[in-house]
């Protein structure tokens, strides 16, 4: 009867890890492989545990976690081994905290709970429910880790959970080879709950610490991006304003070519056209708009589509964005047409539509509307980046959000299935 209890106690131990690691970390490994490697860890934990001996029990636990969690989740060394110490206290903890209460109030031994099958699925029922629940609340507030996640500051937290096991390990030690009274029963119970509640707090710090690491990076890549945009798009506005001195003296630089020409000078007529040529390249710039940053912005998108073969429609007509940031402005067209154009290239039908039109005297709508064959991976009502560079995941569209935010406007994304096509809306409030 004790082997049937083991083998449904260590498939449910496998279920709430699986659990709490697919909340916590992505997956690196199909479905299959998962399972896979989650039915050998329970062999192998279920064949140590016929030994009796409550440490290698213990140990396979940590073992076989730490395997699993490496083969099948994108977590790095230091996540992987702070996260199953974390499990390992949460299991010890709430066993004990059951355990000891129960061997009080049927005044017996803790370890003779073994020898009575009513008493000891009672207790497999309680610790189990208990370990299930406090694993089920940390992984729904947990928040989702990366693997290239610098973190250093979290091997300080690796103390206490570590320590804790060693604690409770001494607590079951001292139970199963020493007579105790009910007063050291108390004692340890109030023992085992304090350093569950002591590893609920240590895993709140390391939640935030994360979190707050996480925001940084977002900040600092989305800070990194919009400057890096802003000193290139500077430097095309200023190549489009040489381009434009150099249109406007286009009738002196034809004159002095007709002089050389006429008076049978083609050398140095060449010369001069190859000097002109030298001196400044002639950029064939569309005006989309007499606003210079947005002509800029757009223009390079127009003749990425146009060597991309990507059929690109504007209609932005003129728009007064005077009342935002240039840097939002960047930010936000740049983004909008830089997903636009990820998406339409590997398409069949190619196309981009850009349109930006005023809505009364106080709302700007900007619409950019793209082909786009494969649905968009979703998470609930967010869209994922579809990007091979990971570490830019979901920046573009959180920055379009809080730029709309900003402006106290809006954002909303959706695709069409029917058509093929995903669209992005953004509205933006004129403050002015």
């Amino acid at each position: 009867m004790n082997k049937v209890y083991y083998l449904l106690i260590f498939l449910f131990e496998q279920f709430v890890a699986y659990m709490y690691f697919k909340n916590k970390f992505e997956t690196k490994r199909n479905a299959f492989v998962i399972i896979i490697c989650y039915l050998l860890s329970f062999a192998v934990q279920f064949s140590v545990s016929l030994t009796g001996m409550a440490e290698l029990n213990i140990l396979s636990f940590l073992i076989c976690n730490i395997l699993v969690v490496f083969i099948c989740f994108g977590a790095t060394i230091k996540q992987n081994i702070f996260n199953v110490l974390l499990l390992e206290v949460i299991m010890i903890a709430t066993e004990l905290i059951i355990m000891y209460p129960v061997s009080i109030l049927l005044d017996i031994q803790l370890t003779e709970y073994m020898n009575d099958a009513s008493v000891m699925l009672f207790e497999t029922i309680a610790t189990k429910s208990l370990y299930f629940l406090v694993v089920y609340i940390f992984s729904k507030i947990s928040f989702k880790e990366k693997n290239k996640l610098k973190n250093d500051f979290s091997l300080s937290l690796f103390v206490l959970p570590l320590s804790s096991v060693f604690t409770l390990l001494c607590l079951m030690y001292l139970t199963a080879h020493l007579e105790l009274d009910q007063f050291t029963y108390i004692i340890f119970i109030v023992i085992s709950f304090v350093l569950l509640l002591s590893n609920v707090i240590v895993f709140f710090v390391h939640e935030k610490v994360v979190s707050t690491l996480v925001e940084n990076s977002e900040y600092q890549l989305e800070k990194q991006k919009a400057e890096i945009n802003h000193e290139y798009y500077a430097e095309l506005e200023r190549q489009y304003d040489l381009s434009n001195i150099l249109i406007h003296d286009i009738k002196k630089h034809l004159g002095v070519v007709r002089t050389y020409l006429t008076g049978n000078e083609t050398d140095k007529a060449i010369s001069y056209i190859d000097s002109v040529y030298e001196s400044n390249e002639i950029q064939s710039l569309k005006q989309f708009s007499k606003n210079k940053l947005i002509n800029v912005i757009v223009s390079r998108y127009a003749q990425l589509c146009r060597n991309n073969e990507i059929e690109f429609e504007t209609d932005i007509r003129n728009v007064d964005f005077s009342f935002m940031d240039e840097s939002d402005l960047t930010a936000l067209l740049d983004n909008l047409l830089e997903n636009a154009f990820e998406a339409a290239k590997s398409t069949a039908e190619k196309r981009i539509d850009l349109f930006v039109e005023n809505k009364n005297e106080h709302y700007i709508i900007v619409k950019v509307r793209n082909s786009c064959d494969t649905p968009p991976t979703q998470k609930g009502n967010r869209f994922i980046s579809s990007k091979q560079n990971k570490n830019y995941h979901g920046i573009g569209i959180k920055s379009i959000e809080r730029i709309a935010q900003k402006y106290d406007g809006s954002s909303d994304f959706e695709y069409d299935d029917r058509n093929k096509t995903f669209c992005a809306v953004v509205m933006l409030k004129n403050k002015i």
